[in-house]
C-alpha cells in the first residue's frame, strides 16, 4: 500500500466516525497532543480526551444548524518524509438533511506516522479555493 492510499484510507475512516459521531473513533485517528487551526485561533489539544470535548462542542453548534453529514469532494496526499505527509481535501462539504449545504470549506491535515501508524496531528480549516498567492 502506497503512502498516499494509506492517508486516504485514514482521510476515509475519520469522514465515517465523523458522520457517526463516534467521538472515540475520531480522536484515536489524532497523535496526542494534537493542533487544530480553525477561524477562531489555533487549539493545541493535549490528549485525546481534550479533543473530545473540542470535537463534541463542534457538533453541537453543527448540529443545531440542522447538520446531517459531511461530504468531500477529493483528497490529495502529498509525503513529505518518511514518517509525514499532507493531506489537502477539496470542497469539504457540510449539509443538512434535506442536502442544502451549512458551509464547505477546505482542509489540510498534517499527518504522521507513529508506531506504525498514520495518524492526523494537525488539522486546518481553509477557505475554499484559496492558493498561496
Amino acid at each position: 500500500m502506497t503512502v498516499q492510499s494509506e492517508i486516504k484510507n485514514l482521510i476515509s475512516r475519520y469522514l465515517k466516525a465523523w458522520n457517526a459521531r463516534d467521538f472515540h473513533g475520531m480522536v484515536t485517528l489524532f497523535t496526542e497532543p494534537a493542533t487544530y487551526v480553525i477561524a477562531g485561533g489555533t487549539l493545541h489539544l493535549a490528549d485525546h480526551a481534550a479533543l473530545s470535548a473540542k470535537l463534541k462542542e463542534q457538533f453541537a453548534a453543527l448540529e443545531a444548524d440542522g447538520f446531517s453529514h459531511t461530504e468531500i469532494r477529493d483528497i490529495t496526499v502529498r509525503g513529505c518524509t518518511d514518517t509525514s505527509a499532507i493531506a489537502e481535501l477539496h470542497d469539504v462539504t457540510r449539509l443538512r438533511a434535506d442536502g442544502t449545504a451549512l458551509d464547505v470549506i477546505d482542509a489540510v491535515y498534517i499527518c504522521i506516522l507513529q508506531d506504525g501508524r498514520w495518524k492526523l496531528s494537525i488539522a486546518m480549516a481553509c477557505t475554499p479555493g484559496r492558493d498561496s498567492a
